[in-house]
């Protein structure tokens, strides 16, 4: 089965469109990833065949698309940004000793923490080489700013383990750098290299970010009542390594519940029966409702800064891209 095929029959993630210019971007991957010699072309090659939803690439795609025709940096730009987020997934899998993705075994846990760091730093570097070579100064700019944001994302998650301290500011700020400024900076990559405005690359970034919190919240979400096999990984792994998420924030608000909930977090051990018992407190008192419809404004959000942004085909699949997170199942 095509890519192509893959996004009109099976992912339900994004919107139905036959996406053909994802094929160039699928193309130049396997041409990057095969080139690799060893345990390093063995593991790309495994990452590569264990799919995704390229979100990424299609976002620069796209937003470029909305103010020029495609043009082959867009397509350099996006599988870049694709190296970026693969390598990315590695070292997340990596800090959480994650077993499986997509139904799948990680590259930890088919070759072990040293093969993996090295695959996720050999991604990082073909995509860098990508960007220098083409000389995409600008996007690798974006790029190299959602890296760092990334990792202070990461670093932030770990020291807010377990803390009561957590605020919903201090939330958006941490999901910004784990998941939104990346997709910004494709959003704002593919538009620089179509000669977007200064004015219109920013609202191509809110647009970017918008979506980015909206898919953390939604991942935040699935955590909790997703179903295992949709996913293609466990779910609870956010409450069994103390991240604070956007429902259990809503949760230490509600009254009895939120010190309850707060006594079980000072403790730093959360049973399988402790952790049931969160889970029906965050559905009995509708938090993960409350979850949704804060993901439904930052979409409304995202849709709103595309307002200005003139009308075409592209434009209408960056909006229906956003309608489609708040309906993921993976």
């Amino acid at each position: 089965m095509s890519i192509q095929e893959q996004y009109i029959t099976n992912d339900t993630s994004i919107p139905k469109l036959p996406f053909t210019e994802l094929l160039f971007v699928e193309d130049q991957l396997q041409t990057v990833l095969q080139k690799s010699d060893g345990l390093i072309r063995e593991t790309c090659i495994s990452l590569l065949e264990s799919g995704g939803k390229r979100i990424r690439p299609l976002l620069t795609l796209y937003s470029g698309m909305c103010f020029a025709p495609l043009n082959p940096l867009m397509i350099q730009a996006a599988v870049a940004s694709e190296l970026i987020h693969m390598a990315s997934l590695i070292h997340d899998d990596v800090i959480d000793e994650s077993a499986t993705r997509r139904g799948k075994p990680t590259i930890v846990s088919q070759y072990g923490n040293h093969a993996a760091i090295l695959t996720g730093d050999y991604l990082f570097a073909e995509a860098f080489n990508i960007l220098s070579k083409q000389q995409l100064l600008a996007s690798m700019t974006y790029l190299v700013d959602a890296i760092q944001a990334m990792c202070h994302g990461e670093v932030h998650q770990s020291d807010d383990q377990f803390s009561n301290s957590v605020d919903t500011h201090s939330y958006f700020s941490r999901i910004a750098n784990k998941t939104g400024i990346l997709l910004a900076a494709c959003c704002q990559s593919g538009a620089i290299l179509a000669g977007a405005a200064p004015e219109e690359l920013t609202l191509m970034r809110e647009y970017g970010l918008n979506l980015g919190y909206a898919y953390q919240i939604t991942d935040d979400i699935l955590d909790i009542n997703g179903d295992e096999e949709s996913l293609g990984k466990p779910v609870g792994s956010d409450l069994a390594n103390g991240n604070i998420t956007l429902p259990m924030l809503y949760l230490l608000d509600k009254p009895i519940y939120g010190g309850w909930f707060r006594e079980i977090m000072r403790t730093r051990n959360i049973t399988h029966q402790g952790a049931l018992s969160i889970k029906a407190a965050l559905i009995s008192t509708g938090c993960i409702e409350e979850a949704y419809l804060t993901a439904t404004q930052c979409i409304n959000n995202a849709k709103a800064s595309l307002d200005r942004i003139p009308s075409s085909q592209y434009k209408t699949t960056l909006l229906n891209m956003a309608d489609s997170i708040l309906h993921r199942k993976a």
